[in-house]
């Protein structure tokens, strides 16, 4: 049989252990909360017929080199008829596109 203090040294310890792991789980929650949150921030469609060099850079995926390769792309095909056509072009491959699908719209 455990004497008082016992029990509560025992109470102390399982509510410390508790509250420990209540704030990693705050912590947790928080961080991919936080990673939801700023993913969508700066999310505006980009019409990838008319978009310059700049407004290609701002999508999350798209470097120089493959915002140079869209423009260049819609330059010799004309103007994109679906946002599919994107797999087409060198360095967006069905991962990439996910991503960009999200992004650009045709008009």
């Amino acid at each position: 049989m455990m004497t008082h203090q016992e029990r509560q040294v025992v109470l102390f310890l399982a509510i410390v252990a508790l509250v420990g792991i209540g704030i990693k789980f705050a912590i947790t929650v928080n961080v991919k909360a936080r990673h939801v949150l700023t993913e969508g921030v700066n999310i505006a469609k980009i019409n990838i017929n008319e978009a310059v060099l700049e407004e290609l850079l701002q999508a999350q995926s798209v470097s120089e080199k493959l915002a140079a390769r869209i423009i260049e792309y819609r330059n010799t095909h004309g103007p994109f008829r679906r946002v599919e056509e994107l797999k087409m072009i060198k360095g967006i491959g069905d991962y990439r596109y996910e991503k960009l699908k999200e992004v650009f719209f045709v008009e």
